[in-house]
């Protein structure tokens, strides 16, 4: 899920054999003398195989970093012939380290995370990419949840370690303020109006949210521009711009962005969304500066241990479009693990990546970080929390859709954030946010023709 989290990022060190150097140098009473390194231990130590893991996760799940890093640990220690280096990746780099990396295809990752579908599939349609499934047997990857968004042609091309949602949040506290029930989210959108009028009347902020990064305006175009759609292939067909299928999007684009800066000009999103990054318009939340929030699983949970989980009511995001996928809810695998294609050590990552999915590993990603594995063989028996059961119930209810992972980087990055930011900011108008979709939907067929043309054929295909 693209947010912004603000974590502390813990790296394993690049200098693992330093023990193994420094005793290899004795020092006697009388000088210095160093010790020969038998050959047997300089055979083993160069046919070594090294794993370069470039890795991001902690910005959706607070904590996955430490716990990779054990298991990397473990999985040294019961397999000494091979060394795991992990690199943890920002926000800012995902995309743009690899992309450098596959330019040369030489050095960079053998295991690289991305955000999930287009982030991956894209690199793998340009051949950077290996398919998992080449090394993991369906046995195996038969229990990996939410694969269908990584797969081409019948190809698994990444590994899924979590599932993540984004529900809308309320603070039952504030709602009794309000004179609201507090123990009944709203479901509809009308439902959702009443009550961000009814916290405004009381002075509360209805909904806290922060777009200086523009990652709020692209949440709501993941979660609402999704129910105007029939289908998927309305935005990515749109996007490849099949027949007459852009000017229907941009249409329905227009209708999105008039319904938030409808929410804008109400008052019923806290007034400093733009000068907040959607991290610090996430704490208003548990402040209890803000009633409602779209957020994450993770940060629901945090935030109950701020406010008090019984004051905490969690919901999918009121319905407010008619398309056919309105009712479907917003789980995704968020980020992804894949085998760079020149990795010369692709069959030991993949072994490594198929260990992550153990059941142990499994029930620890839970324990440690609260995170919903993406495996079905979790025991969903060991989630006791109440707040976290209605989490995973939301999670694993339906059909989920992403929107945001359907569109290409380069449209995310210089159409959806941008065009977002213009609303919230005030300005710019819905007919302003829409020409700019325009604008760069015809810049990247123009620039990156090769790109566009395989996006074009998996959107048709």
């Amino acid at each position: 899920m693209k947010s912004t989290y603000s974590s502390t990022r813990l790296s394993r060190p690049r200098s693992r054999f330093a023990t193994k150097a420094i005793s290899a140098l004795c020092v006697g009473a009388m000088g210095l003398a160093i010790a020969v390194v038998p050959a047997a231990t300089q055979a083993s130590a160069s046919s070594k195989t090294n794993i370069n893991y470039w890795f991001w996760g902690e910005s959706d799940i607070p904590g996955i970093t430490k716990w990779m890093s054990q298991r990397i640990a473990t999985y040294e220690k019961a397999n000494p012939g091979v060394s795991i280096t992990l690199v943890p990746q920002s926000n800012t780099t995902i995309i743009s380290s690899f992309t450098l990396a596959s330019q040369s295809k030489s050095g960079g990752p053998d295991i690289d995370t991305q955000w999930a579908t287009l982030p991956t599939l894209l690199p793998a349609l340009q051949g950077d990419v290996t398919p998992i499934s080449n090394y993991v047997p369906s046995s195996e990857t038969k229990h990996w949840l939410n694969t269908n968004e990584n797969t081409i042609a019948g190809k698994v091309y990444a590994m899924p370690l979590y599932l993540i949602g984004v529900p809308l949040v309320w603070n039952k506290k504030l709602f009794v303020k309000a004179g609201l029930n507090p123990n009944v989210g709203p479901k509809t959108w009308s439902q959702f109006l009443a009550d961000c009028a009814a916290l405004k009347k009381h002075g509360i902020t209805p909904l806290g949210m922060g777009n200086q990064d523009g990652y709020f305006g692209a949440w709501m175009f993941a979660i609402y521009e999704k129910q105007l759609l029939n289908s998927v292939t309305q935005l990515t067909q749109g996007v490849a711009n099949v027949g007459s299928s852009q000017a229907k999007l941009l249409s329905s684009l227009t209708t999105m962005y008039t319904m938030l800066a409808g929410l804008i000009k109400s008052g019923y999103v806290n007034s400093n969304v733009e000068s907040l990054s959607l991290n610090q318009g996430w704490q208003l939340f548990p402040q209890s500066k803000a009633a409602m929030s779209f957020t994450t699983d993770g940060n629901v949970l945090s935030w109950a241990k701020a406010v008090g989980e019984a004051n905490v009511g969690v919901t999918a995001p009121p319905i407010w479009g008619s398309g056919k996928l309105a009712s479907t809810y917003d789980t995704t695998q968020s980020s992804d693990e894949f085998l760079a294609s020149w990795s010369t050590n692709k069959a030991a990552a993949a072994k490594f990546l198929a260990f992550l999915h153990t059941p142990a590993n499994m029930v620890a990603l839970n324990k440690e970080t609260g995170a919903f594995p993406a495996d079905n063989r979790f025991p969903t028996s060991d989630i006791t929390d109440p707040l976290a059961k209605a989490l995973d119930k939301l999670d694993t209810s339906g059909t989920s859709v992403w929107l945001e992972n359907d569109i290409p980087p380069q449209i995310d990055s210089n159409a959806d954030l941008p065009a977002g930011q213009l609303i919230t900011s005030g300005s710019g108008t819905p007919a302003a946010a829409v020409a700019l979709w325009k604008q760069q939907l015809q810049k990247w067929q123009l620039e990156q023709p090769t790109q566009f043309s395989l996006f074009k054929k998996w959107a048709t295909g």
